[in-house]
């Protein structure tokens, strides 16, 4: 559906509507519809291409990709299924099982097929709401650098984002039945997901389609109540359970200002906000007068809110950035949006690196140009791959048991074939049964890995007269969930000469 009113005549040195003129030529590309069938082929091409080189180095750098894998298996061997971390992520999760089989390559590419097709409702948006420089804010979208990794790992973000578009497209369409079906398979795929029934309500009521929500509102209920039963049955009331701990102000500065755009991209978005202002200033009135703004900017709003409620993760803010595009795209005069996305595209290869640390005045003094967060997500999961690989090569005596850390659904599922996959515990408090509670015992050198010991585990393993090992970062962990430090009871750190990288969303990285 057309929004009511007219796209707005873009910035331009000479007039866009005499073919005569550079400008011309300019408009029209930028302008390009690229939902077109052979258009949209050649996007898609280029958007699979540019992902092959990555796709078939691991599950992610999250470790919740690894548990998405370690869930899956455990569903073959043992035909039961736990979810990959509380509480639940069905759609996904089964969907990867089905492939598991076929290792992180079909898995991811499973991924970047869902990917495609949200990149195809985004392109249909885009041509339906007449989205001035639409083909310049396809491309941007189709290439953004947190989009892009999270487009070719095992997670669950793309999904949900490319059903929320579905449901966006679909609304647009008047076709509210299958408008519902899709944003039930979001919330079905990240329950938070859920939330955008409110701006996508909002937008019915506004079209005095008041009458046709019943189906929507259905099949939104509808999807997610039939996935999220196995796990409700398994786990009762405590399926609802979630990691939350806090985060620092400073983690969240990194997390907003490196994580997500880039700093060069990032950089680049606030300037273009700053020259476009007198066009921005319409966007109050328009919230209030058109009703695909006003759904751009609630499904913004509400991301942002779920963020700010566990800012953990960069990815937490993948659903505002279709709705960032599409508010870009008409706002931003045209000279500066076009820099803008090239220089969020160009910071996913080479951006300005803070060597890790967080992003405060003493790390931007020093400051350097280093690789972006596509190159460096995949130097990431390498370096996170090398470290299981140490760990396992490692000679530990028999009777140790090993706290490996956040590696451990990782380590877990690379050495699966000579390792016993079991569980500590059943404790559905835990968020994560398979991994937070897992254990894996190399029965032919009597070694067991875990994650973590808490304090009855730890004591039960000193009495049982067991040997234990720690990394740093299981040091680290236990130190801020149970209040004690292995190292002062007798446990031995494992010492190697790095560590790897830590993660968070699959893109943060020691870049």
């Amino acid at each position: 559906m057309i929004a009511e009113d007219q796209p707005q005549r873009p910035l331009a040195l000479d007039s866009p509507g005499d073919p005569a003129s550079p400008s011309f030529g300019v408009a029209h590309i930028l302008d390009f519809d690229l939902s077109h069938p052979l258009a949209f082929v050649a996007l898609a091409i280029a958007f699979v291409a540019s992902r092959a080189p990555f796709i078939n180095i691991g599950y992610g750098t999250d470790p919740d990709a690894w548990r998405v894998a370690l869930s899956s298996h455990w569903l073959w061997d043992n035909g039961e299924f736990y979810p990959s971390r509380l509480p639940g992520y069905p759609v996904p999760e089964f969907a990867s099982a089905a492939v598991i089989k076929g290792g992180w390559l079909a898995t991811n590419s499973l991924t970047l097929a869902v990917s495609l097709l949200g990149l195809w409702f985004f392109a249909r948006i885009a041509s339906k709401l007449e989205l001035p420089n639409r083909g310049i804010v396809v491309a941007g979208f189709a290439f953004t650098p947190l989009l892009w990794i999270n487009s070719m790992t095992t997670m669950d973000y793309m999904y949900a984002l490319t059903f929320i578009l579905g449901c966006y497209y679909f609304l647009l369409r008047e076709e509210t039945g299958w408008a519902g079906l899709m944003l039930g398979l979001a919330a079905a795929s990240r329950s938070t997901s859920i939330l955008f029934i409110v701006p996508f309500l909002l937008y019915l009521w506004r079209d005095d389609k008041r009458g046709e929500t019943r189906d929507f509102i259905v099949w939104t209920i509808f999807v997610p109540l039939v996935a999220y039963m196995p796990i409700a049955w398994k786990y009762g009331p405590s399926f609802l359970n979630f990691y939350d701990a806090k985060v620092g102000y400073l983690n969240v500065l990194r997390l907003l200002g490196k994580d997500t755009l880039g700093l060069l991209g990032s950089t680049a978005v606030v300037a273009a906000i700053v020259i476009s202002l007198p066009r921005l200033v319409r966007l109050p009135a328009d919230f209030v007068r058109d009703k695909n703004v006003t759904v751009w900017v609630l499904a913004i709003a509400i991301t942002v809110v779920v963020f700010s409620r566990l800012p953990h993760e960069a990815a937490y803010l993948i659903p505002l950035y279709p709705f960032g595009f599409l508010i870009m795209g008409r706002y931003f005069f045209r000279p500066v949006l076009a820099a803008a996305i090239f220089m969020i595209i160009f910071a996913g290869f080479i951006d300005i690196g803070t060597n890790g640390a967080d992003l405060d005045l003493h790390a931007l003094r020093h400051a350097s140009i280093g690789q972006g967060l596509v190159l460096s997500n995949r130097d990431t999961m390498r370096a996170q791959i090398r470290f299981a690989d140490d760990l396992a090569a490692r000679d530990v005596p028999p009777g140790t048991v090993v706290e490996t850390g956040f590696i451990y659904p990782e380590f877990a599922v690379l050495n699966r074939d000579r390792l016993d996959i079991g569980i500590l515990e059943k404790d559905t408090s835990s968020i994560s049964q398979l991994s937070d509670k897992g254990k894996a015992d190399d029965v032919a050198r009597n070694v067991t890995y875990v994650w973590l010991l808490d304090p009855a585990g730890f004591q039960k393993a000193l009495k049982d007269g067991k040997g234990i090992q720690y990394t740093l970062d299981a040091g680290r962990s236990t130190a801020a969930l149970y209040d004690f430090r292995p190292g002062l009871f007798g446990a031995l750190l494992i010492q190697f000469d790095r560590g790897p990288s830590g993660s968070s969303g699959a893109a943060r990285t020691d870049r």
